[in-house]
């Protein structure tokens, strides 16, 4: 099959993969903001005025977003963030940033047509950026060949989520309290680099 495509029970999460090809929610969420022209939402209003993730989702849409010269956003986990950003001119008399694209690191996708996450909507999303890639070519396009493309133009980001539970609540806040000193509040270039070489660039704490 060309497009692989699931929802959950109440269909407000999606999963989309091709053949040898898994596309991350994260990747996915970008993918939709650079192939806006494909999808009818967006193309109608000349794009999306505004896109946000949930902080834990990787860096992808920030990239995106600004070589597309759209306003991006990070939020707390929690989909009533996004509602605050699709309702910021009706409800606060703020910037307009409709139509509007945001999605989270667990699989949710959604734009201000409900305001909700929208499984169904994002896989026809899909579709129609697969609709869009095949015009007039000899050779058929595939979710992997989007993909990598993509990721040859933007790069390849990556993310880890963990959720802890159980612990002690005296050691867990003796530990956000060193990293809020250390890394929130402190300055994240004095942190060491260890074999991995990855470098720690920014540390964010929602209130």
């Amino acid at each position: 099959p060309s497009l692989g495509a699931a929802n959950d029970g109440d269909g407000d999460r999606n999963l989309i993969a091709g053949a040898g090809c898994f596309v991350t929610p994260s990747d996915s969420l970008a993918l939709i903001c650079d192939n806006w022209e494909a999808i009818p939402h967006f193309a109608e209003a000349g794009g999306p005025k505004g896109v946000a993730r949930s902080m834990p989702s990787s860096a992808a849409l920030d990239v995106v977003a600004e070589a597309r010269g759209i306003p991006h956003f990070s939020t707390p986990t929690g989909w009533k963030f996004f509602g605050n950003l699709m309702c910021s001119k009706e409800m606060f008399d703020k910037t307009d940033y409709t139509p509007f694209l945001c999605g989270e690191e667990s699989f949710g996708t959604g734009s201000d047509h409900i305001r909700e996450k929208d499984g169904l909507w994002a896989v026809l999303a899909w579709m129609s950026i697969l609709m869009k890639a095949n015009e007039n070519v000899d050779e058929w396009v595939t979710v992997k060949d989007i993909v990598s493309k993509h990721w040859a133009k933007y790069g390849r980001h990556f993310y880890c989520r963990y959720d802890y539970e159980a612990v002690d609540s005296d050691a867990a806040n003796k530990m956000m309290d060193l990293i809020r000193a250390n890394f929130v509040d402190g300055d994240c270039s004095e942190a060491s680099t260890d074999c991995s070489d990855i470098k720690l660039v920014g540390a964010e704490e929602f209130g």
